[in-house]
C-alpha cells in the first residue's frame, strides 16, 4: 500500500516537473504569442528528429545526408534561441525555412532523387512551415516550395546523372523510406493535435470573453436604466419644491422639512453621478493610475471632514483613529473615492444614533484603512454580490438611494493600487470594509 502512494506521487511530481519543463522550452501564454510558441514547438521536434537522423543516415550510407541534418541541427539550435529567449520570431521563421528548403533540396541529389524519401520530407517540411508561419507569409511558402519540388524534378527528369543513389542496398532505401514516412505520420500528428488543442483553448476563451462582455453590456444598460429612473424622484421634488416656493403655500416649518429631505436626496444623487462619471470615463479612456508615495492622513482628512457633516444630519457619530505619520504608495484620488464611497454607505446603511469608525494603522508591510459601522449589517445573498457589476437600486436606513456601483469601484481602484480589499458583516450587528495598501517608509 505504501509503495502504491510513494509511487502515485512519484508520477504525480514527474507530471509536474514535465509541464514545468515543456511550459520553458516552449514559453508560457503570457509572454509569447501562439504563433511563437508553436514553432518553438516544431523547433524542438525537428531538432530531436535530426538529431535522431544523423547516426540512422550515416550508417546507412547516406554520409552527405547525414551531414546536412548535422548542420540543421546545429543551425536550427540557434534558431530556437532566437524565437524563444530573444522573440524574434519573423526572422527566426523566415531564415530557418529558407535554410532548410535549400538543404533538403541539396539532399535530394544525394538520396537517389525521386526514388528516395527527400520529397516525403519535404513535403513534412512544407506542412511544419505552414503550420507555425503568420498568414502574411503564405504568399512566399506556396510558390517557393512548388517551385523548388517542380525544378528537382525537371532536373532529374532532363539530367538522371545528376542524381546520385547513395544507399548501400534496396533494404537501406525501403527502410529510410519507411522511416520517414513513419516519422512524418507521428510529427505531422503531434503537430496538427497540439495546432488544434491551442486552437480549442483559444476559442474557448474567446467564447467567454464574449459571454462577459454580454453580460457587463447587459449590467450597462441596466445601470442606464436605473440612473434615467433614480433622477427622475429628486428632479421631480425639486421642481414640486420650487413651484410650491415660487406660490408660497409652504410655512416656515414646512420648507424647512421639505429642504432636509430634499438636501438628503440630492447628496445620494450628487454620489451616484459622482461615480457614474468615474466609472464611465475609466471605461472610455482606460485606467491611468498614479501611484506616488503619500500621508494617508493627509489624503482622507478632507474626506471625514465633509462626510462627519452628513453624518451629523443623519444623528451618527463618525470616529476617527489616524496613524498621521503612515505613507503608502497609492493613487491619491483613486484613495479619495474608495474611502468616500465606504464612509458614505457606512452613513447610508446605519440607523440614526449609529457609530462609524474610521481608523488607519500599520499592519505589517501594509497600511490598513478601516471603515466600521454598527448599522444594519448585509444578508448572505448581499454580500455575494457586494463587489460585481450587478446594478440594482438600493435604499439606505432614511431611503438614501444607491445603485452598487461604488463598492464596485472600490475593489476596482484597490486592484489598480496592488492593493487588497475585504469585508466582514452580520445582519443587525453592522460592517467593517478593510482595505490593505503597500506601505512606504
Amino acid at each position: 500500500m505504501y509503495f502504491c502512494i510513494m509511487t502515485v506521487r512519484l508520477f504525480q511530481k514527474i507530471k509536474i516537473y514535465t509541464k514545468r519543463c515543456i511550459s520553458f522550452l516552449i514559453g508560457d501564454g503570457t509572454a509569447l504569442t501562439l504563433e511563437n510558441k508553436l514553432f518553438n514547438s516544431v523547433c524542438l521536434i525537428a531538432i530531436f528528429i535530426m538529431v535522431f537522423n544523423i547516426p540512422f543516415n550515416y550508417f546507412s550510407g547516406l554520409k552527405v545526408t547525414a551531414l546536412i541534418f548535422f548542420i540543421l541541427t546545429a543551425f536550427l539550435s540557434y534558431i530556437y534561441y532566437a524565437a524563444r529567449f530573444k522573440k524574434r520570431l519573423v526572422f527566426s521563421l523566415v531564415v530557418s525555412s529558407i535554410l532548410v528548403i535549400l538543404l533538403f533540396a541539396v539532399n535530394y541529389f544525394y538520396s537517389a532523387g525521386i526514388r528516395g524519401a527527400s520529397l516525403l520530407s519535404f513535403m513534412l517540411t512544407f506542412i511544419l512551415i505552414i503550420i507555425v508561419s503568420p498568414k502574411k507569409l503564405y504568399w512566399l511558402w506556396v510558390p517557393l516550395c512548388l517551385l523548388v519540388v517542380v525544378g528537382l524534378i525537371t532536373i532529374e527528369y532532363y539530367f538522371p546523372a545528376s542524381v546520385r543513389v547513395s544507399y548501400v542496398d534496396d533494404k537501406a532505401l525501403f527502410v529510410d523510406i519507411a522511416f520517414t514516412y513513419g516519422t512524418g505520420i507521428i510529427v505531422s500528428f503531434f503537430s496538427l493535435f497540439y495546432l488544434k488543442e491551442a486552437y480549442n483553448k483559444e476559442k474557448k476563451s474567446s467564447d467567454q470573453k464574449a459571454i462577459e462582455l454580454a453580460q457587463l453590456n447587459d449590467e450597462k444598460l441596466k445601470l442606464f436604466s436605473i440612473i434615467s429612473h433614480d433622477l427622475q424622484a429628486p428632479l421631480s421634488s425639486l421642481h414640486s419644491y420650487i413651484r410650491l416656493v415660487a406660490n408660497e403655500r409652504l410655512t416656515a416649518d414646512e420648507r424647512k422639512q421639505v429642504e432636509r429631505g430634499l438636501a438628503n436626496a440630492l447628496h445620494g444623487t450628487q454620489e451616484m453621478l459622482s461615480n457614474m462619471l468615474v466609472w464611465s470615463q475609466s471605461q472610455l479612456r482606460g485606467l491611468h493610475v498614479d501611484l506616488l508615495p503619500n500621508n494617508i492622513s493627509e489624503i482622507l482628512t478632507p474626506v471625514i471632514d465633509i462626510q462627519k457633516i452628513y453624518a451629523a444630519q443623519k444623528g451618527i457619530s463618525l470616529e476617527t483613529h489616524l496613524d498621521h505619520s503612515l505613507r503608502a504608495l497609492v493613487d491619491r484620488d483613486m484613495l479619495q473615492l474608495i474611502v468616500r464611497n465606504l464612509i458614505n454607505n457606512a452613513i447610508k446603511f446605519t440607523l440614526p444614533g449609529g457609530r462609524i469608525c474610521v481608523s488607519v494603522d500599520k499592519n505589517g508591510a501594509n497600511c490598513k484603512i478601516v471603515v466600521a459601522d454598527n448599522g444594519i449589517g448585509m444578508s448572505k445573498d448581499q454580500q455575494a454580490e457586494l463587489f460585481s457589476l450587478k446594478t440594482r437600486s438600493t435604499y439606505g436606513t432614511n431611503n438614501e438611494r444607491g445603485i452598487g456601483l461604488g463598492l464596485f469601484l472600490c475593489k476596482e481602484y484597490t486592484l489598480a493600487q496592488n492593493g487588497s480589499i475585504s469585508f466582514d458583516s452580520e445582519p443587525g450587528k453592522g460592517t467593517k470594509f478593510s482595505l490593505l495598501l503597500p506601505s512606504v517608509i
